[in-house]
């Protein structure tokens, strides 16, 4: 059943990344979440990104596309060191449904900034690769999918990924 709740922000991004098209980074605060990335100069902005349900959209150099999704959907179990393993099963499976010829390259399980990630990449059925980071909030997640065509560089999509967490916690 999670799997299914986080279907929809990996699909959204899966079908942004499908309609693709340029890297020093820039930080962005993402709108209404306790979230940031570093883009790299260059990328532009997808106009409209919003009205198409993302969070944030970007497209970089060589047909690098960026979608962030937001799906409100508590993640109670990836709090729990008993249930973590099994609900990233979950989300991997609902994303692997949805992506065709879904082949993982890797996949971690760990934290930003003290908020459960779950770190992904894959391979498509035409070459392409699929970076995938989510961020487990207590009452959201969000989604970041990266696709890059078969052929681009995919250093620069991991860098974005590692860049996408919650700021860090202030030191008392």
């Amino acid at each position: 059943m999670i799997g299914r709740a986080l279907a929809l922000p990996f699909t959204v991004a899966a079908v942004l990344a499908a309609l693709a098209p340029a890297a020093g980074a820039d930080p962005v605060k993402l709108p209404k979440t306790p979230a940031v990335l570093d883009v790299p100069g260059g990328w532009t902005a997808i106009d409209g990104a919003a009205g198409r349900g993302l969070v944030a959209g970007y497209r970089g150099e060589r047909g690098i596309v960026l979608a962030v999704t937001r799906a409100p959907v508590p993640n109670t179990a990836a709090y729990r060191a008993s249930e973590r393993e099994g609900y990233a099963d979950q989300i991997e499976r609902g994303l692997a449904a949805r992506v065709q010829g879904y082949r993982r390259v890797t996949r971690r399980l760990g934290e930003a900034h003290g908020t459960p990630a779950l770190d992904l990449e894959a391979k498509r059925a035409d070459g392409a690769t699929i970076v995938v980071r989510v961020l487990l909030f207590w009452g959201h997640a969000l989604a970041l999918a990266i696709e890059v065509p078969s052929g681009a560089d995919v250093r620069v999509a991991r860098a974005v990924a590692a860049s996408f967490a919650p700021p860090p916690k202030p030191r008392p």
